[in-house]
């Protein structure tokens, strides 16, 4: 596993490349992914190859420059017990019902990347 690190030299610098990043990451935004919302189900893209996130929205944001983070918690074979924190829709991959994401949760989350059965998701909110 590869790990990215940036340096800044004033906290200007580091919340430039923020900005810089948060706008990038809004122009990958689907329309149905920008949908997404509280209640929904979801299979996400964790930045690792072979492990894959799945979620439930808890809380959406109000202000403007967080219109595409969602507050979720998120389950993974690397954290089965869960954590919460936001997500941005962008890395969501496909949307899963309720009874898929109990599946899975009684899986332990084991489901490899490429075995992800289309039926079960959806890319409409």
């Amino acid at each position: 596993m590869a790990m990215h690190v940036e340096v800044f030299n004033t906290p200007e610098e580091a919340q430039a490349r923020l900005r810089q990043a948060m706008e990038a990451a809004d122009a990958r935004v689907k329309p149905w992914q920008a949908a997404v919302k509280v209640g929904d189900c979801f299979i996400a893209d964790s930045g690792e190859e072979d492990l894959l996130v799945f979620g439930e929205v808890l809380e959406g944001y109000t202000e403007a420059h967080l219109r595409h983070y969602r507050f979720c918690r998120c389950f993974s074979v690397a954290c089965p017990e869960g954590e919460v924190g936001d997500v941005h829709v962008s890395t969501v991959l496909c949307l899963v019902s309720r009874a898929f994401f109990d599946e899975m949760r009684q899986e332990g989350w084991q489901m490899e990347a490429g075995q992800r059965p289309r039926s079960a998701c959806r890319t409409d909110a």
